[in-house]
Formats: C-alpha cells, structure tokens, sequence
C-alpha cells in the first residue's frame, strides 16, 4: 500500500465515495463476537482499513480496546467527532507523516498511516483482530505484506475475524478491489499460522444495487475465523 494507494482512497473520502462505510454496527461482528472474546472484557482488539466504522465505539462500549489503522486522516477526524469524542493527535515516532488520533478515554486509538507499516513493536499484540473488508480492499501487489503485518500483530490463541466475498472475476465490468478470495485462497493464506473455521455463507448479491452493475450475476459473503498459532 504505497503512497499512490493512499491518495487514492483520500480522494475517494474527499469526494464523498464511501460506499463501504456501515451507518450501523456490523452484524457479524455482533454475531460472532462472543467466539472472538470467550466473554471476557479488557482485550486489545485491532482493527485495519478502520474508516470511521462504528464497530469501533460499540467495541469500546462493550469494555474492549480498540486500536484501528487508517491511511486516510479525514476518516480518523470524522470518526471522533461523529461519535461526540474529544481526542488527542500526536506524530507516530518513525513513520513520515504519521499521526495517533487517541480517544480521551484511552480506549480508542487510530494510527493515521500506511496498514503496512503496523508492527508488534509500534502497537503491540492483539486479542483479537477484526478484518471486515481489509483483505479484500488490499490490490495483489499489497498481500504478502498485509498478511504478513497481520500474523505480526497476532499471538498464539489470537482471534481473526474476517469477512471475504467470493464471485466470478470475470464478469466484473471494472476489475478492482474488493476481490475475490474462494477458501483454497484463504488456506493459502493463513492456514499455514492459523486455524481456519468458516462459520456463515450467505448470499450478498442483493444487498446493494452496485453489485449487479458491476456486471455481476451471484455473489456471496463468507464469514471466517482464524486462530492464530504463532
């Protein structure tokens, strides 16, 4: 996720095209998130390609910590004053233009900068990691790093949740993210540091008119959880 990655994605905020930003708390997350935290509160959940999401305040509401990553910092600055949150910004020591957006509570904390440059050593481990949509948003070239930052972040027993769709490249009119991942792409993936556990399929097709104008006749969201061995 270079520089050019970044800018596209700030343009896209500066001209309003946020199609993928929820105006409600993700309904896998709440489904699942028991599985994610066994019931415990006071773990450190990380979300990347955070936005403005509102799983974020509903993740802190219910006694957890949130740490998100977002390379646009309209999205950080929106997400605290949309939620009525006073907030701190600091530079990130090491990362050019890098700013830490932390909520005056301490509970939420958004790194304005590239998802590739998260390490353990700037942010730690986590809990529990939250990937709706980051997978599939991140161009081939971004992979290897991506899962890579991912499996850093992890420790042994560390839950991902993720959403992936799966539909036919090649009838998509324009081919850009998100992308396809079908469960052999998954495995090839993580299987090799994380259990892998489809929980849900479902058909996504309808749910928003784009989808069909992409030039796209099925599509379908598939709900994992991997737990990290490493």
């Amino acid at each position: 996720m270079d520089e050019s990655r970044v800018d596209k994605w700030k343009k896209g905020w500066e001209a309003g095209w946020i199609d993928f930003h929820m105006p409600k708390v993700n309904h896998s997350l709440v489904k699942y998130y028991g599985k994610l935290t066994g019931g415990k509160k006071g773990l450190r959940f990380f979300i990347p390609l955070c936005g403005k999401t509102l799983d974020m305040k509903w993740l802190s509401d219910q006694g957890q910590e949130v740490v998100g990553v977002e390379g646009v910092e309209m999205a950080c600055e929106q997400f605290f004053q949309e939620q009525n949150m006073k907030y701190s910004v600091s530079d990130i020591p090491g990362i050019p233009d890098g700013k830490l957006f932390t909520g005056e509570s301490g509970k939420i904390k958004l790194y304005k900068c590239d998802a590739l440059a998260i390490t353990s050593a700037l942010v730690g481990k986590f809990d529990a990691i939250w990937d709706r949509g980051s997978l599939v948003a991140m161009d081939p070239p971004d992979r290897a790093g991506y899962i890579k930052m991912l499996k850093d972040v992890s420790k042994p027993g560390t839950n991902i949740l993720a959403e992936i769709y799966e539909y036919d490249w090649d009838q998509r009119i324009k081919q850009h993210a998100p992308y396809p991942f079908f469960r052999q792409d998954v495995d090839d993936i993580f299987a090799s540091w994380a259990d892998v556990s489809e929980e849900e399929r479902y058909d996504k097709i309808d749910e928003k008119s784009v989808f069909r104008e992409w030039g796209l006749t099925w599509m379908t969201n598939i709900v994992y959880i991997m737990k990290s061995k490493v």
